[in-house]
């Protein structure tokens, strides 16, 4: 459902209040939009990322993406409802399929076989937001496992639109892939789903329950900040 979408919904109900979802990005709209801005995006967005910053990336989201596949196996038990299980095994399948696929091939360019992709140490705050999803995923519930999540889809999507906008991307862009994978309606149809999932669920979402969905919510928004700053200063553990 697009924003425009959300808000007729709204109106259609007899209500201009904002939906579970929209509550919980409006809590945090300075730093989500800042994001936008960081000099990590803005570079990777207009091609002058120096190689060595997305490598570093590259190889930190691929470390990051095999623990959200995880989550999202984990959110499969917390369920019973088959059409859940099913949409959240495609994203199991997308990530490995898609995502992967992605680093698997910038990889390949930068000379990284398969088996040190997957062997690079996590950076601290890699390590700490992995720790925080796996924590929620093993402990938390269904609701909260999704919010613990929706940060990533959702900002990925609005700076892949941002970044690419109404610009045809051009084969000497160095991360045309990249731009072209998280603009595509395609990756956007993730956060759509996990935010009508908690819409459609928040009447029976206490006000109790949503501050511990906004607490796990703000957490997984920092530590998007944290990933750009750490892929843009090579961030490495204290000696």
């Amino acid at each position: 459902m697009s924003h425009t979408e959300n808000s007729s919904a709204a109106i259609r109900s007899g209500t201009d209040s904002p939906s579970l979802s929209e509550r919980l990005r409006q809590s945090v709209l300075g730093l989500w939009q800042r994001q936008l801005l960081h000099p990590f995006v803005v570079a990777l967005g207009d091609g002058s990322l120096p190689q060595a910053n997305f490598e570093f990336y590259i190889r930190q989201d691929a470390r990051f993406l095999d623990v959200l596949i995880q989550v999202f196996a984990y959110a499969i038990t917390k369920t019973t409802e088959h059409s859940d299980m099913e949409q959240l095994g495609k994203y199991v399948l997308q990530t490995l399929l898609v995502e992967a696929d992605l680093h698997r091939r910038y990889g390949e360019r930068f000379g990284l076989s398969a088996s040190e992709m997957a062997n690079t140490p996590l950076a601290p705050s890699n390590y700490a937001y992995t720790r925080h999803l796996l924590s929620i995923a093993t402990t938390g519930t269904l609701p909260e496992v999704l919010t613990s999540t929706l940060p990533c889809a959702w900002l990925y999507a609005d700076v892949g639109r941002h970044l690419v906008g109404d610009s045809t991307l051009t084969a000497d862009h160095p991360y045309a892939d990249w731009l072209a994978t998280y603009a595509s309606p395609d990756f956007d149809a993730v956060e759509i789903w996990i935010r009508g999932w908690l819409d459609e669920h928040a009447a029976t979402i206490d006000a109790q329950q949503e501050r511990r969905l906004q607490e796990i919510f703000t957490i997984s928004t920092r530590y998007e900040w944290m990933f750009w700053d750490m892929a843009w200063k090579l961030e490495v553990w204290p000696s």
